[in-house]
C-alpha cells in the first residue's frame, strides 16, 4: 500500500479542516487563502501550496482568524499575525499589555488594526507592519477600506493606508469640519466633509483638495 509523504498528508489534513466551520477563508481573484488554529499553531493555506505555520507562544491563545483574497489575519492575546501569500510567510508586531483591538478590516491586499492605543497597517505584498499612534483625546469614528486603500476616519484627521505606498498618510480637520460621507474605488477614496472634498489614491502619498 503506497503511504502520502508527510507534507502531503499535512496539507491533505489542513485542507479537510478548512472544510469544518469556524475556519476563515480569503476569496481572490489570484487564489485564496486560509487560516485555522490547530496543536497550538496558526497555520495559513494559500491557494496551490503547502501549509505555512506560526508557532504560538506560552499561554498565547487566539482570539480571532479572518482572511480575504491573499491576505490572511489572525488576532492573539500578545500580537497581530499577518500573512502573505506572495511571499509565503507570516509577519507579527507585538501588542502592548493595555492594548485592546477595538475593530480590523481585512482586505485582499491589507489589513487595518485599530486599537484603543494605535492604528496598525499590514502590505500583503511585502509582509510589513506599519503603526501610527492615536492621540490622547483622539477616537476613531470611521474604518472603511476597499481594493487597496483602507481610510481611517478619527475626531482629528482623516488617515489612509494603501497596499502599494504602505504608511499612514493623515490630514487633520479644521475647525468644526465634520464628515458627510466616505466614497470608494478600488484604487481611491473619496471623503466629502461639510467644508471641502478631499481624495487621496492608491499610488500616491499625499491627499489632495478637490476644487
Amino acid at each position: 500500500m503506497n503511504r502520502l509523504r508527510p507534507s502531503i498528508l499535512l496539507i491533505t489534513l489542513v485542507a479537510g479542516l478548512f472544510a469544518s466551520s469556524g475556519i476563515a477563508q480569503g476569496q481572490g481573484r489570484h487564489g485564496d487563502v486560509m487560516v485555522t488554529v490547530a496543536n497550538d499553531k496558526v497555520i495559513a493555506l494559500p491557494a496551490g501550496g503547502s501549509a505555512i505555520e506560526e508557532g504560538l507562544g506560552a499561554n498565547e491563545t487566539v482570539q480571532k482568524t479572518a482572511a480575504r483574497g491573499q491576505t490572511g489575519f489572525a488576532l492573539t492575546s500578545t500580537r497581530l499575525l499577518g500573512f502573505t501569500s506572495e511571499l509565503r510567510r507570516w509577519a507579527d508586531v507585538p501588542l502592548t499589555g493595555e492594548e485592546r483591538v477595538e475593530r480590523h478590516q481585512v482586505l485582499p491586499r491589507l489589513i487595518v488594526v485599530q486599537t484603543n492605543r494605535q492604528l496598525y497597517g499590514f502590505q500583503e505584498g511585502r509582509g510589513h507592519w506599519t503603526n501610527e499612534s492615536l492621540g490622547a483625546s483622539e477616537t476613531v469614528t470611521q474604518v472603511h477600506g476597499h481594493g487597496h486603500v483602507a481610510v481611517v476616519v478619527t475626531s482629528e484627521r482623516a488617515l489612509a493606508f494603501s497596499s502599494f505606498t504602505g504608511g499612514f498618510f493623515s490630514l487633520p480637520w479644521s475647525t468644526d469640519e465634520r464628515v458627510v460621507s466616505v466614497e470608494e474605488t478600488n484604487d481611491a477614496v473619496m471623503v466629502r466633509t461639510s467644508t471641502r472634498l478631499l481624495a487621496f489614491r492608491s499610488q500616491t502619498t499625499a491627499w489632495v483638495e478637490v476644487k
